[in-house]
């Protein structure tokens, strides 16, 4: 089969397949799934849908060991954007956790604001109404006694204080109360946080969404702001080792928020899956326009082509790698029942969201890309999505582990001054009040809130 590279596009050298954190093993099982040279468009979506951010390569055998069914179970972990668990009487909650930790690295405020925003959308996308948010954050110490530096306590408390700043901007104006979290300190985050946020909401089991590209013919449509180049390749950037170097090289694959066009995106999508128009939905979260693409196609078991052409653009002259691997934030991905496009553009048109039709389901099994009048890429789903190389590691435990748990209480002798250690104890920083953390946060917007942070 004849090479589809585009012109005016790289060469595939080792180099190039080395820069996409692709190992020579992996690019030799591309080429076999492929039976060709990949283009430039298809090695950056093979980088992305196989990063460990998208494809859990290092950790599947781990998360497998989690029990995961029950009769409470609707939708296990692993089976789509979000879990769902039965409450009783018809009803249920979805919830997920997830972690946006090099992107806040690197920019603690968007990466914060647009890892809340992510898992916003995860909630929504599966038909329920996002009810709270919970945080669960983790960095390098702040005072200069504790850090290894004075330098690297100032650059700890720039993250910290940036991140709080993401979390409460983009849950305060999305209008969702932050209701809990916690925050600890310890020199093994210095440069690195840990930046969890969860999300829930509430539904019926007949409003269960799923992110499945069904039925063959059915339009496919984009809908929410323009695609630009912000959060290009970030699933990838996310899987990488973070150094100072890798940092500012990718500082453009942290993605920019807009919580306020993510409450339009949520109102017309919710308004949208009650109307029963919705085949399959999915937000174009990590990997953008390629995860959304490939992942609904392969949970149906079916195909899908996409126009990048009509895809909405930010900026002129975005390439085929750009587009599909664009992290823009609140965007989704919707497959409609063919039939009823005009129903579901005027939903789009009452809450003034930019929309596009830019595809449609196929029978073939294959995610087939076209841009300029040309295939850019044409893979099959399941083994983009599916196939992904598993690595078993092996562990093993730190020094300081059986140090730990060697551990005993008489080994420290006993305090001279109780109420004096009992002052240094409070006035560490993991301990200490976090009044001044939470009360950036509004949590009593919808007045739903029983218990308050703090109470």
């Amino acid at each position: 089969m004849p090479s589809m590279q585009p012109m005016n596009e790289p060469e595939i050298t080792p180099e190039l397949v080395a820069q996409h954190n692709l190992t020579p093993d992996e690019y030799a099982l591309i080429l076999r799934i492929l039976g060709r040279p990949p283009t430039y468009t298809e090695l950056g979506i093979f980088s992305v849908m196989w990063s460990e951010h998208c494809s859990y390569k290092n950790t599947r055998p781990l998360l497998k060991q989690f029990p995961t069914r029950s009769p409470r179970v609707l939708v296990g972990a692993g089976e789509e954007n979000a879990g769902i668990v039965d409450i009783g009487d018809g009803l249920a909650v979805a919830f997920k956790v997830e972690s946006h930790n090099h992107p806040s690295a690197v920019e603690p405020f968007q990466g914060a604001a647009t890892g809340v925003g992510g898992i916003i959308r995860d909630i929504f996308t599966m038909g329920a109404r996002p009810l709270c948010a919970v945080n669960s954050l983790r960095f390098g110490p702040i005072t200069d006694e504790a850090a290894s530096d004075p330098a690297t306590a100032a650059n700890n408390r720039r993250l910290f204080s940036g991140v709080v700043a993401g979390i409460a901007h983009y849950g305060n104006c999305f209008g969702i109360p932050t209701l809990a979290g916690e925050v600890c300190f310890d020199r093994s985050y210095e440069g690195n946080p840990l930046v969890n946020v969860f999300c829930l909401g509430v539904l019926r089991h007949e409003q269960i969404a799923r992110a499945r590209a069904q039925g063959v013919g059915n339009p496919v449509f984009y809908v929410g702001p323009p695609t630009g180049r912000d959060g290009l390749a970030g699933a990838a950037f996310a899987s990488q080792d973070l150094t100072e170097e890798s940092a500012e090289l990718q500082r453009g694959a942290v993605q920019v928020g807009d919580p306020f066009m993510e409450k339009l995106v949520c109102e017309a999508c919710l308004e949208l899956l009650a109307t029963g128009a919705v085949a399959g939905i999915q937000d174009m979260g990590a990997a953008g326009l390629t995860c959304s693409t490939c992942e609904t196609a392969a949970r149906a078991g079916t195909g899908i082509e996409i126009d990048l052409d009509k895809v909405p653009q930010r900026v002129p002259n975005l390439s085929s790698y750009e587009i599909m691997l664009s992290e823009s934030q609140e965007r989704m991905l919707v497959i409609v029942h063919k039939g009823r496009e005009e129903e579901v553009q005027r939903i789009f048109d009452k809450w003034e969201l930019p929309w596009a039709q830019i595809g449609v389901v196929t029978d073939t099994g294959r995610m087939v890309v076209k841009h300029r009048g040309r295939i850019v890429a044409d893979i099959p789903v399941d083994k983009i999505t599916n196939d992904s190389p598993v690595y078993h590691r092996q562990g093993t435990p730190p020094a300081w582990l059986a140090e730990a748990h060697a551990f005993t209480l008489d080994q420290f002798p006993e305090t001279p001054d109780i109420p004096a250690t009992l002052r240094r104890l409070l006035a560490w920083p993991t301990i200490a009040s976090k009044n001044w953390v939470f009360r950036q946060y509004d949590h009593m917007v919808r007045n739903n809130t029983v218990v308050c942070p703090g109470s």
